[in-house]
């Protein structure tokens, strides 16, 4: 058998590559949002019961990833008619630059001054993520990134168990739960640290449990309401649990959500949440995985007032940053923060001429000084992970402060006029309109997820029903949900491609949700 030239046989599939990716990145906007369900089961019928002993070889691999393998995943989740999960998308200077992360495959592991310069890279992205926030740098000394707002959700918990054992009123000062364990203290309370919050997404209690706080419902406790507004923390019930708890010294970990993930709704009052907190000794921790860019845009960033008063803070990459997955970003006030988690007390000896420091990354107008820049590995869950800023750095100069501005105000435009049309609907009931909204005006809606149910009565009775039935067109793709007990569809905007078709492509979107429901039996669309 004639040999493979590995040089040539890698140009050739690389070409093929190109081509496939260059007319899906051409087609995307009208792609079906998903795999017809026999193409998924082919693909499911297509992998190897076992392991065979001989290898197909890179140009039959190749083909049968693009040929049996990627038919039956998300076509579009990418998309801009994809509205689930707030999945966001990739902008072309992301995606362009995360092919090279593969391509490179560096282990931003550790810094390594005058061999490599990530560690430096990250530092920095991570700061210019600030400034388009609007955000002081020196707010936050802490900073790095991670797999997603789940992963940074755990370093908040991890950095807020720590501060209140350090500080509690029962343990010796500075006592460690990362270096010592589980304190013994017959005069802690039990539970020994709680979580107050009024709607916490899932992954703070994945979060909670993980760094051992716990996430039942003796620890994770929910704070009433303001009465106007079910997303407000009451600011006087939330003091007098506040104050209770510091008097029998339990630590008090408050979880605040910029952008609640049924409605997009922000809440409000962070900066009086913010002193509270101080004053009580309760650690602060905002999940903003996507809310917190409304600060990018001037006329939103009221919304978010206060943010940078987080002890803590949890954004996401892979949402409206519109970088692939996976990309999260954890902040933190603290330099010293991390490193009191994650950092062993004697570094391995092959890691110890890399740096280990806690300091931040250099002046805000100078250069990162690279040895001052902490090892990854010290301030994060994984010793091995992927360049993710290179993707993240991509998308930030190729837009810059206006290209993200446009893209939020262009997504946020939409989701209006989507809501407006179901507030005006009489088979679709908007759930999520602010009270006494004026369905004539933009604003209808929080921010950019537009909650609704098909009409009661209507011949689709709930919220999974009208979901399957919208994405069974697969030219649009939503999610299900509940809220109020009552089933819904959530339809979340924030990809970089969604808006770019103005008026066409807010009808081409309504004359869909009229087609479902034509189909269902309504009549007079």
């Amino acid at each position: 058998m004639e040999a493979v030239d590995p040089a040539g046989e890698f140009a050739a599939n690389l070409h093929t590559l190109v081509s496939h990716l260059t007319e899906r990145h051409d087609d995307l906007p009208t792609l079906p949002t998903l795999p017809a369900p026999e193409t998924v089961q082919s693909t499911i019928a297509s992998l190897p019961a076992t392991l065979p002993d001989a290898g197909l070889g890179t140009t039959a691999t190749a083909s049968y990833l693009l040929n049996d393998i990627l038919p039956g995943c998300l076509s579009a989740q990418n998309g801009p008619n994809y509205f689930g999960f707030v999945v966001g998308g990739v902008t072309p200077a992301a995606q362009l630059a995360d092919i090279l992360v593969g391509a490179y495959d560096e282990n931003v592991q550790v810094t390594l001054p005058g061999q490599t310069a990530a560690t430096a890279i990250e530092a920095r992205v991570l700061e210019l993520v600030l400034d388009l926030m609007g955000v002081e740098r020196a707010k936050f000394g802490g900073r790095t990134i991670t797999t997603g707002a789940t992963a940074s959700n755990v370093l908040g918990m991890a950095c807020a168990r720590e501060y209140l054992y350090a500080h509690s009123p029962h343990l010796p000062k500075d006592y460690s739960f990362a270096r010592s364990g589980p304190p013994s203290s017959p005069n802690l309370p039990s539970p020994p640290i709680i979580v107050l919050a009024l709607h916490p997404h899932f992954s703070i209690l994945k979060a909670a449990a993980l760094v051992g706080i716990g996430s039942g419902p003796n620890v994770v406790h929910q704070i009433p309401c303001q009465e106007e507004d079910e997303l407000a923390f009451d600011l006087a019930a939330l003091e007098k649990r506040l104050a209770e708890e510091k008097e029998v010294g339990r630590g008090v970990v408050v979880v605040y959500g910029l952008g609640e993930v049924n409605t997009g709704e922000l809440g409000r009052d962070p900066p009086r949440v913010a002193e509270l907190c101080r004053t009580y000794g309760a650690w602060l921790h905002i999940d903003a995985a996507f809310g917190g860019f409304a600060s990018v845009v001037p006329e939103l960033r009221h919304l978010v007032e206060g943010m940078d008063q987080a002890d803590s803070l949890t954004l996401d990459g892979h949402k409206w940053l519109n970088v692939p997955y996976d990309c999260g970003l954890f902040y933190t006030k603290s330099a010293h923060a991390l490193p009191g988690v994650f950092a062993p007390v004697e570094a391995p000896a092959y890691l110890t001429a890399s740096s280990t420091s806690a300091g931040t990354a250099g002046p805000q107008d100078g250069q990162v000084i690279h040895e001052q820049v902490p090892s990854p590995l010290y301030v994060n869950i994984e010793n091995s992970r992927r360049f993710r800023a290179l993707p993240l750095l991509a998308s930030l100069m190729s837009l810059g402060k206006d290209g993200y501005r446009d893209l939020i105000r262009r997504n946020i435009k939409f989701a209006q006029s989507i809501a407006t049309y179901l507030h005006n609907s009489p088979f679709y009931d908007l759930l999520n309109t602010y009270p006494g909204a004026d369905a004539a005006k933009q604003g209808i809606i929080p921010l950019n997820i537009v909650l609704f149910a098909p009409a009661r009565g209507g011949s689709l009775e709930t919220g999974a029903e009208l979901a399957n039935a919208i994405n069974a067109t697969r030219r649009m793709y939503v999610t299900a949900t509940k809220w109020r007990g009552r089933g819904a569809v959530r339809l979340a905007v924030s990809n970089w491609r969604t808006g770019l078709g103005g008026e066409e492509e807010v009808k081409r979107i309504v004359g869909i949700l009229e087609e479902v429901m034509r189909e269902s039996g309504k009549s007079g669309m």
